[in-house]
């Protein structure tokens, strides 16, 4: 029979502190409700430590850090006491559903009190440390892909930029418009079934999927479609351009599929539609009456770009960078569905640590 322990037995509870006590110069990552927001100078938590948020929409989402960090008083900060493996600490906290544990309608809110009365399985520490090496193996993983994919992307910026000659003449410009056709989505959210594809909104190109996430099962032109190694442009709102990554979806209003024309890779076109956001949200700015935007006909305006002829070089350097970053972000979403749902099946014994393992050995 499984043995159960309150989480104030088994863990220390602490508020974090206001980030505007901590300068912004410094490499210690500084962690909100929903994970890192930027880095600063100041710790006031220790490696290994489990972060959750406390208050507003991210209420309940736990994040671990592996160094010293900052915490916000946005979050809870969650230190095992002895005889509790740091990082089993962190996976019985995501297990456990904290977000159903919140108080408020209006303003959700978690408590230490709150906290510390969660019941949770407890293990011996040696089957602690098993469960928490197997889940571990598979993060450690994720985080080295997300550490591949912001590097090619790095990289491929540093190169094209270096390619142009940075911030001297450019061999000549044209319309955004000329290499891109840019499909604005649809009303796809009404009377949406609730299953089927997700329904790609802003909020879910700048975040992913999330408790509001609109699913919907009707069919759509292909030119509606996002799959893998699209981009995205969110041109209304907090406007931002993205490759997609996950799993086919239904491009919504208030978002252009771009599909590069002829002669244009993929990453040459995000680059180029990157290079105008600055004058884009300085344009959606301006319409302080309405939600900030662009209009169709600021995509006719000139964007410096390579010459014809220096397109395919380049693409032989550059394509395999997008191509790598690509195949990190797909790879992460199967390592953490893999994860997922072990994550419940070793918490409550239902798989053994040497399956899982044998299972993650496959995947990595």
């Amino acid at each position: 029979m499984d043995e159960w322990a309150k989480l104030g037995n088994i863990a220390h509870f602490s508020n974090g502190k206001s980030a505007s006590t901590t300068t912004r110069s410094g490499s210690y990552p500084v962690y909100g409700a929903n994970g890192i927001i930027r880095t600063g100078g100041a710790i006031n938590a220790c490696a290994g430590v489990s972060i959750v948020g406390r208050v507003g929409s991210y209420c309940g989402v736990v994040h671990y850090s592996p160094q010293d960090c900052w915490v916000t008083d946005n979050a809870i900060i969650v230190t095992a006491k002895d005889g509790v493996d740091k990082r089993y600490l962190y996976y019985a906290l995501s297990s456990n559903d904290l977000h159903s544990h919140r108080i408020g309608s209006g303003q959700p809110l978690l408590t230490q009190s709150i906290l510390q009365g969660i019941g949770t399985v407890w293990r011996p520490l040696c089957e602690q440390r098993a469960i928490a090496g197997v889940l571990g193996a598979l993060d450690d993983k994720i985080a080295v892909n997300e550490r591949v994919s912001v590097t090619c992307d790095e990289l491929r910026r540093i190169k094209f930029a270096s390619c142009l000659g940075g911030s001297s003449a450019l061999p000549q410009s044209n319309p955004l418009s000329s290499v891109a056709e840019f499909v604005n989505g649809r009303a796809f959210t009404k009377n949406a079934t609730g299953t089927g594809r997700m329904v790609v909104r802003i909020a879910e190109v700048n975040s992913g999927p999330g408790s509001s996430t609109v699913y919907n099962d009707i069919d759509v032109p292909e030119n509606h479609l996002a799959r893998a190694g699209d981009i995205l442009f969110a041109w209304s709102g907090s406007l931002t351009v993205a490759r997609w990554f996950r799993s086919e979806a239904i491009v919504n209003q208030h978002i252009f599929k771009v599909i590069p024309k002829a002669g244009y890779p993929a990453w040459l076109v995000f680059e180029l539609v990157r290079s105008k956001l600055g004058e884009f949200k300085r344009i959606a700015a301006d319409k302080a009456t309405t939600m900030g935007h662009i209009q169709r006909r600021h995509l006719d305006e000139a964007v410096p770009m390579p010459d014809p002829t220096d397109i395919e070089g380049l693409d032989r350097e550059l394509g395999p960078l997008w191509d790598r970053a690509l195949l990190a972000e797909t790879e992460n979403l199967v390592l953490a569905q893999i994860r997922d749902t072990l994550l419940p099946q070793l918490m409550s014994g239902a798989i053994r640590v040497k399956d899982a393992e044998r299972l993650v050995e496959e995947a990595t």
